[in-house]
């Protein structure tokens, strides 16, 4: 399976593929990540926001991995929205992996991100960030408003209780 990591932070970066590599290792070798990472600032500048779109298009999984305190730039929205609308991946998620401290992205941007994978069709997972908006989950299955709701989340993902590991990810072969 095919992932994108969109970080500031190389540790946040590293926890982040750490728990993807987990999740593959958890299903005893049945799955394998392949994980391109891409710096958030390089995604600014035309030719490689470009460049990692196209490589960006055959993902299952787009990792924000991010430690900024403020909230997502609008370039980086609009790479979000290109890249839902081109994927090649049907049933592909949006994940967030906070930093674990204070200077973490804030809980108010949660529901822009949750917007923009409702709107197209996305699964939304997240770490809890802190007091998250009410009706948001840690996992959240999308459907665009013309296509029926599944009940369902996808078959490789699943909620996690609290005491597992990688909570929020559910992330499963």
């Amino acid at each position: 399976m095919n992932a994108v990591l969109i970080y500031d932070d190389f540790m946040v970066a590293a926890k982040a593929n750490g728990l993807l590599k987990s999740s593959a290792h958890r299903s005893d070798g049945a799955m394998q990540w392949n994980v391109k990472p891409w710096r958030v600032d390089m995604l600014k500048r035309s030719p490689m926001a470009a460049e990692a779109l196209a490589g960006a298009a055959d993902a299952h999984l787009i990792v924000l991995a991010l430690r900024q305190s403020g909230s997502i730039p609008t370039w980086l929205m609009d790479w979000l929205e290109q890249w839902a609308r081109r994927r090649q991946v049907p049933d592909a998620a949006l994940a967030v992996k906070d930093g674990g401290n204070a200077d973490t992205l804030p809980a108010r941007v949660m529901p822009k991100l949750s917007q923009l994978a409702a709107r197209h069709g996305l699964s939304f997972i997240f770490d809890h960030i802190g007091p998250i908006e009410e009706g948001l989950a840690p996992f959240a299955r999308h459907r665009p408003e013309h296509e029926p709701t599944r009940n369902s989340p996808l078959p490789h993902f699943q909620e996690r209780a609290p005491h597992e590991g990688h909570q929020g990810w559910g992330i499963k072969a």
